[in-house]
């Protein structure tokens, strides 16, 4: 029996021919690129005549009975279907949208999905299976969990995220389904790279580049869409140095928006987490965030931030700073920078960071739960002083005055290793440490590795760090050949893997 023309050809109007037991059809194998057929096959012969029933009488219709009927419309062993996605085996039926809303399917225990993943190849394809996900409990959660620190903030991303996709999904929907794909091939497989959906991938670019902000809706789209592509890009290439310029681009198109949308607390979810990517991006490369932030007149606590917002705007200053020591607008001096003579052009930001310390809400010990406030007061102690090992090492270079660059990083492998230790990480989500370990693990060798181990219980931040202890590596071996640079001048010229929060 002839297969089903695949979705590309079928679209583009092109014949569709596949070789003896080959998976994907010539068009497909030549392009490289994904070969799936989504559409459902015909009924063959009439429609059934509609009978017309006596008054009293009752009949029952079952859903799907005519086709399994029917042996010619049953699947084959090795059909078109089965071969690229088996789609309609892992529950994203085609049920009307009512039917789904409310729905809650708590008899599949997470690690099923995950294992439904890997055993059908499963990869989102259109809408309906992204809304399929929002509108299940454990499916939303098993693939979100990553970007927040714990369950307390699924319902507020999910309220978002399907808003977003609600008011612009022309414009986000390829891109949510290509990160979809892609995260939930590494949660389950825990692998450093899938086989991505790169036709997505770029398609979802282009329309964040060419996208026309009208109304507030459509800078959150652009938020949305740049924070799920720079996690497709970073997941995708096990090297990029493009990851940051997504986020900063989907910042640069929402920025005339951006102060209106930071006063909607619905909104945080989506707004504040590019927000630190940007900053962590331009720490480590020293420029200029696009976003500054302003000190809120609510206490915000963040999926991914935290209870770092009001630690963000001396990042900020500390980012601003630094690109203008870079560029000769301020100098730092390494011979008389020291202890004696304190005073530079980051004196002042240091003493802001060294007084900071977090505000609490109100409701903090009953919003959230132990293992995620554990979560939160962990990361803004490991924020503080890795913002002050920045300053250190933007002071400076490799192999001086390494003893308070010691202290500050054995302070963050402390902080960081205590959490691990009397924490029960069991349904724990993200733990957004990976840039302090990272600037920690150049000045100190040892405690950084044995945190890696523990850093396997959250999957997109292990993978990350487990790149970047390549380049962690590569700085410890000129620091031991006695090259005086200072750290970021390497990271400008050597570094090739993203670095996240």
């Amino acid at each position: 029996m002839t297969p089903m023309a695949c979705d590309r050809c079928y679209q583009s109007k092109e014949k569709c021919s596949f070789a003896p037991e080959a998976e994907a059809c010539t068009r497909c194998q030549y392009l490289g690129i994904l070969c799936y057929t989504s559409r459902k096959k015909k009924r063959k012969g009439r429609r059934p005549v509609l009978k017309s029933f006596a008054h009293g009488s009752l009949q029952i219709w079952e859903p799907g009975r005519d086709d399994e009927a029917d042996p010619n419309n049953a699947k084959p062993g090795a059909s078109t279907l089965d071969r690229h996605s088996s789609r309609g085996n892992i529950g994203f039926d085609n049920t009307s949208l009512s039917a789904k809303v409310g729905e809650s399917s708590k008899n599949m225990a997470l690690g099923g999905f995950l294992e439904e993943v890997l055993r059908h190849r499963f990869i989102p394809q259109t809408a309906l299976d992204a809304i399929g996900i929002l509108t299940d409990d454990d499916k939303f959660t098993t693939v979100h969990i990553p970007f927040a620190m714990g369950r307390s903030f699924m319902q507020d991303l999910r309220r978002a995220i399907y808003s977003v996709l609600y008011h612009s999904g022309p414009v986000v929907t390829d891109g949510y389904l290509a990160f979809l794909g892609q995260v939930a091939h590494c949660q389950a497989s825990h692998l450093h790279w899938t086989t991505p959906d790169l036709c997505r991938g770029a398609t979802a670019l282009q329309n964040l580049r060419n996208v026309e902000i009208m109304r507030p809706q459509d800078a959150l789209c652009v938020l949305l869409l740049g924070q799920a592509l720079f996690v497709f890009e970073v997941l995708a290439n096990y090297f990029t140095t493009s990851a940051h310029s997504i986020v900063q681009s989907a910042l640069i198109s929402a920025k005339p928006w951006y102060p209106l949308l930071s006063r909607v607390p619905a909104f945080d979810t989506v707004t504040f987490c590019p927000v630190l990517m940007d900053i962590v991006g331009c720490l480590v490369y020293r420029k200029i965030p696009i976003i500054r932030m302003c000190v809120q007149d609510r206490i915000v606590v963040d999926r991914y931030a935290g209870l770092c917002s009001t630690l963000l705007p001396f990042l900020y200053r500390l980012c601003v700073q630094s690109h203008a020591a870079k560029s000769g607008a301020a100098t730092v001096d390494w011979c008389w920078t020291d202890r004696e003579h304190p005073e530079d052009c980051y004196t002042d930001i240091e003493r802001s960071i060294e007084l900071w310390a977090p505000n609490i809400p109100p409701d903090f010990f009953t919003a959230y739960d132990e293992v995620e406030r554990q979560m939160m007061t962990t990361q803004a102690k490991a924020y503080r002083l890795a913002a002050l090992l920045v300053i250190h090492r933007l002071r400076f270079p490799l192999g001086v005055q390494d003893t308070l660059g010691q202290y500050y990083a054995n302070c963050i492998f402390h902080e960081i290793s205590s959490f691990f230790a009397h924490s029960n990480m069991q349904g724990a989500g993200a733990f957004p440490v990976t840039f302090p370990l990272f600037i920690s693990m150049f000045e100190v060798d040892g405690p950084g590795e044995d945190l890696l181990e523990n850093l396997r219980h959250f999957p997109i931040q292990s993978i990350c760090m487990l790149k970047l202890h390549d380049f962690v590596r590569h700085v410890r071996r000129i620091k031991e050949s006695g090259d005086s640079m200072l750290l970021f001048d390497v990271v400008e010229h050597d570094l090739s893997h993203a670095v996240i929060p």
